[in-house]
């Protein structure tokens, strides 16, 4: 009996702080939809978030007439709260070395 509250206790109380927190980040491009299909959209804006592109429409307000479409996505490790700035893409780093070992 006594072990199972010394579990009990753990599991309610330390485990928690053991675990890590992870979001993922969303690279979106929100555009006007083009009246004239031959002509590219060239007015865009590009948004880092934690929300998908449905998710975002819905959050913030956005144009009838603009599109929000999924352009990157990466996992970041930590958390969110306080407003601490979003991950940088790990994809976007250049590398250190000029000519990296495989």
């Amino acid at each position: 009996m006594k072990y199972r509250v010394f579990l009990s206790a753990f599991f309610l109380f330390l485990s928690p702080s053991l675990s890590q927190a992870e979001y993922r980040v969303f690279l979106l491009k929100i555009s006007k939809i083009s009246t004239d299909p031959t002509k590219p959209a060239t007015d865009f804006r590009l948004v880092e978030s934690t929300l998908d592109p449905e998710q975002y429409r819905y959050y913030y307000p956005v144009a009838p007439d603009e599109q929000v479409t999924y352009i990157d996505t990466w996992r970041c490790y930590g958390r969110t709260g306080d407003f601490q700035p979003l991950c940088p893409n790990p994809k976007g780093q250049i590398p250190t070395e000029e000519n990296p070992a495989p």
